[in-house]
C-alpha cells in the first residue's frame, strides 16, 4: 500500500470524534445557509433576485415579466465597455473568424491562434507575463496553491496570512491551501499583525484584495513597505480596479508598484472594468516565462478543457486596443467625476478613494430590502447586501458607479436613497 493510499485509509477508518475534530477549520456551509436563507428568501419574494431581463444598453435594463425599465446601480462595468460597440463586434468577429466557439480541447494540447494573440495583447498592455482563465475564481484556484507550495518562494511553503476581508474566492480555497502550508487569517487590514508575523517566519505570503467588493482598498504602500523590508509575498486580487485607474488601466496595485516584482502575482477580472470575458493572473515581469510553464504544467484549471471563449478572446484584443487609447483617459475621467458627484451627495465610509464602489450601509436586513424594493420602483435597481457577503446586523446597499451613467440619474438616485433611508424601516419578514 502506497502512502497516500495508507493515508487515504487512515482519514477513512478514523473514529467519528476524530473527525470531527478536523471539520469546519475553514468552511462551514451548513452553517452560513443556516443563517442567511430568510434573507435571500424576502429577497427574492420582494422581487430583486434573479430578474430576467432584456438589455437596453449603457447598463438599462427592461423587466420581461412587466416591462418595467430601470437603472442597475449594481453593473460591475464600471467603463460601460460590456455594452461598447468595438467589444461587442470584435467578439463576434472572432467566432466567425474561427468558425468556432471552442476548441473543446486542453489549452495544453490545441489552442487557436487568438487566445495566444491576447495574452501577448495583455502582457504588453500591463508589462506582465499574463496566463487567461474562464473567472477570476478560477485564477484563485489555479494561482493559490501554487504559492503555497513554495515554487514562487525559494522552495520553502510560506505562511498563508488571509485578510478577513478577502474575496469569498479567495476565503474558498483555504482547504487546499492548508494541504501544501499553514494558514492564518488575521483582521481586515491589520498591517502590525502582519508585521508581527513577517518577524517570526522566514517566508510569508499575504492574501487580500487590490480594492474590497464592498468598498475600500488594501494598505498598498505598507503592504510595499513590508515586501521591502521582510520580502513579503504577496497575491493580490485586483478584479475591482483593473481599468478604472491607473495608466492603461493597471489598477491600484500595479500604479503604486510601478511594476511588478518576482515577490507579487496579481489575479483579475476581465469582465469588470475590463469590459471583456474571463480573468487573467500575472504571474511576473514580462518575458519572464519560469512561472508560466510551471503553471500551465503544473495548475489543474489551466489544464482542464475550459478557458476564455473565442469571442471573449475577441473582446479581450479589442478592450486592450482600447485601453491603449485616448478614449480611456476620457472614461476614467468620466467615471471619477461621477464619484466624485455622488460622494458631494451621499456620506459613505469610503467617499474620496475616487474607487467606484459605495456601500451605503442600513444595518437591519428588513430595512435594506424595503429601501431596495422602494428604489426599483422608482427606476433604480440596487441589489441589499447581508450576511455573509457583509456582517450581521451592517446589511446595506452596494452601489457600483460607472462612466456611462448620466448626472440625471445618479442625482435622482442619491435624492431617493437619502429620502428613503432616512424613514422609519418597514417589516420585511426578518432581520429586525
Amino acid at each position: 500500500m502506497t502512502t497516500r493510499d495508507s493515508r487515504i485509509h487512515a482519514i477513512t477508518f478514523s473514529s467519528p470524534k476524530e473527525i470531527k475534530g478536523t471539520m469546519h477549520q475553514f468552511l462551514n456551509i451548513k452553517k452560513s445557509v443556516s443563517i442567511c436563507t430568510d434573507f435571500w428568501d424576502v429577497t427574492k419574494e420582494s422581487g430583486l433576485f434573479g430578474i430576467p431581463v432584456a438589455g437596453l444598453g449603457d447598463g438599462r435594463h427592461r423587466v420581461l415579466a412587466d416591462g418595467h425599465e430601470f437603472v442597475n446601480m449594481s453593473s460591475y462595468s464600471y467603463l460601460g465597455l460590456d455594452t461598447h460597440p468595438r467589444l461587442v463586434r470584435a467578439a463576434a468577429d472572432a467566432v466567425l473568424a474561427e468558425g468556432a466557439l471552442n476548441t473543446s480541447s486542453s489549452r495544453m494540447r490545441l489552442r487557436f491562434g487568438v487566445l495566444e494573440d491576447a495574452e501577448a495583447a495583455l502582457s504588453e498592455l500591463f508589462d506582465v507575463e499574463a496566463v487567461t482563465v474562464n473567472s477570476c475564481a478560477t485564477a484563485a484556484w489555479t494561482a493559490l496553491p501554487l504559492v503555497a507550495s513554495g515554487l514562487f518562494t525559494d522552495g520553502v511553503p510560506p505562511l498563508m496570512v488571509f485578510d478577513k476581508h478577502a474575496h469569498f474566492c479567495l476565503n474558498a480555497m483555504k482547504p487546499n491551501v492548508a494541504d501544501e502550508a499553514e494558514i492564518v487569517t488575521i483582521r481586515h487590514n491589520d498591517v502590525e499583525a502582519l508585521e508581527d508575523l513577517c518577524k517570526q517566519h522566514r517566508q510569508v505570503a499575504y492574501v487580500t484584495d487590490g480594492v474590497y467588493s464592498t468598498g475600500g482598498q488594501a494598505p498598498i504602500a505598507e503592504l510595499l513597505r513590508l515586501q521591502e523590508k521582510y520580502g513579503l509575498f504577496l497575491l493580490l486580487d485586483e478584479a475591482h480596479s483593473i481599468s478604472t485607474v491607473g495608466k492603461h488601466g493597471r489598477g491600484v496595485v500595479l500604479e503604486a508598484m510601478g511594476e511588478i516584482n518576482d515577490r507579487t502575482v496579481i489575479i483579475t477580472s476581465l469582465n469588470k472594468g475590463f469590459g471583456a470575458s474571463g480573468g487573467a493572473i500575472f504571474l511576473g515581469r514580462r518575458g519572464s516565462k519560469e512561472r508560466v510553464d510551471i503553471a500551465q504544467r503544473s495548475a489543474a484549471p489551466l489544464m482542464w478543457s475550459q478557458r476564455i471563449n473565442t469571442a471573449g478572446l475577441g473582446a479581450v484584443l479589442a478592450s486592450a486596443e482600447l485601453h491603449r487609447s485616448a478614449e480611456l483617459i476620457e472614461l476614467q475621467n468620466r467615471l471619477q467625476a461621477n464619484i466624485t458627484l455622488f460622494d458631494s451627495l451621499v456620506e459613505t465610509g469610503e467617499r474620496g478613494d475616487g474607487l467606484p464602489i459605495r456601500f451605503v450601509e442600513v444595518g437591519s436586513e428588513a430595512g435594506t430590502v424595503t429601501l431596495a424594493q422602494d428604489l426599483q420602483r422608482a427606476g433604480f435597481f440596487v441589489p441589499p447586501i447581508f450576511f455573509p457577503i457583509i456582517g450581521r446586523g451592517k446589511a446595506g446597499l452596494r452601489v457600483m458607479l460607472r462612466a456611462n451613467m448620466s448626472t440625471t440619474e445618479i442625482e435622482e438616485f442619491c435624492q431617493l436613497v437619502n429620502t428613503l433611508r432616512d424613514r422609519e424601516p418597514v417589516a420585511a419578514g426578518t432581520g429586525e
